[in-house]
C-alpha cells in the first residue's frame, strides 16, 4: 500500500516537471520590438535552416566601410514552408533587402517581416503575420 501512495504523490510531481521543462524549451519573442521597423540591405552570408528557428546572416555596409553582420530570425522550417519558403529560397551571395522588427537591446538582430530580392520578388516572414504587415516592398533602407 505504501508504494501505491508514493506513486500517487510522485506522478503529479513528475508530470509537472515534464511540463515545466517543455515550457522552458521554447523561448519568448518578447526580445523583439514589434512596434518598430528597420530596413536593412546587404549580402547573404549564411542561411541556417534549423529547428526551432531558422536564421539568415546578412552583411551590410556600415559607416567607414566596415561590415555589420545582422542575424535575422525567419521562423521554423515547417512554418517557413507553409508560408511559401523552400530551403534554397535564399542563397549565400544573394543581395536582399529585409524589413524586420529589431531586437529591443539595439544589437543587429531582428525577426523578419518581409525579404525583398533585387528583382522585386518577396518572401513574407513570421513577424508579418504577428504584426499584420502585408507582404510587399519594404520601406527604403536606412542609410548608415
Amino acid at each position: 500500500m505504501r508504494s501505491e501512495v508514493r506513486i500517487a504523490y510522485m506522478l503529479p510531481l513528475a508530470l509537472a516537471l515534464g511540463f515545466a521543462v517543455t515550457a522552458d524549451a521554447h523561448h519568448s519573442t518578447a526580445e523583439f520590438d514589434y512596434t518598430k521597423q528597420v530596413t536593412i540591405k546587404g549580402v547573404v552570408k549564411e542561411v541556417q535552416w534549423t529547428n526551432p528557428h531558422s536564421y539568415i546572416q546578412l552583411l551590410m555596409d556600415g559607416e567607414g566601410g566596415e561590415k555589420i553582420q545582422w542575424s535575422v530570425e525567419i521562423g521554423s522550417p515547417s512554418l517557413n514552408v507553409n508560408m511559401g519558403w523552400r530551403k534554397n529560397s535564399v542563397k549565400v551571395g544573394d543581395v536582399v533587402t529585409m524589413n524586420l522588427s529589431p531586437a529591443r537591446n539595439g544589437k543587429p538582430y531582428g525577426t523578419l517581416r518581409v525579404l525583398t530580392f533585387a528583382d522585386g520578388q518577396t518572401l513574407e516572414g513570421v513577424a508579418a503575420r504577428i504584426t499584420g504587415l502585408p507582404p510587399g516592398p519594404p520601406p527604403a533602407p536606412k542609410e548608415p
